[in-house]
């Protein structure tokens, strides 16, 4: 059984389109990694914070491993452009950018922003504010918009 890739409505987009979903999700992401996630029970002791940006080579890591996984070898080779995963710094917010700056071939960011949206407003869903809350405004725009 061959595994079929992502479909979404990303899957005809354009160049514009393409800089545009990344733009939106770097920000989406740098203002997410923001914040801190309180792991550890609720009895008040002591736990542990995590900020998204713990995440990330473990995401762009999921990325590698299933771009990999599937065949999808333009994908593993700009993922690896810059160096192993382990070493990039920033890596999410790195292949955001790259996407930007027209780095990456059609199929590559077809096969890329399908997934990291996915990953990226999941989190959003869980941890931050509504996703049509505005990117920029401040803490009150952005509090205002807040899930209850």
């Amino acid at each position: 059984m061959r595994l079929q890739p992502m479909r979404s409505e990303l899957a005809e987009m354009t160049e514009r389109d393409a800089i545009a979903k990344a733009a939106y999700l770097g920000a989406l992401w740098h203002r997410l990694s923001a914040q801190h996630i309180a792991l550890g029970c609720s009895c008040g002791m002591s736990g542990i914070s995590v900020t998204l940006e713990d995440f990330e080579r473990d995401i762009a890591d999921y990325l590698w491993a299933e771009s990999e996984r599937l065949g999808a070898t333009a994908t593993v080779d700009f993922l690896l452009q810059p160096g192993p995963i382990a070493e990039q710094e920033k890596a999410v917010r790195l292949i955001l950018e790259r996407i930007q700056a027209g780095e990456a071939s059609d199929a590559v960011t077809e096969w890329l922003l399908p997934r990291m949206t996915k990953t990226i407003e999941s989190y959003a869903k869980l941890h931050g504010p509504s996703l049509e809350a505005p990117l920029l405004g401040g803490s009150r725009a952005w509090g205002a918009s807040y899930r209850n």
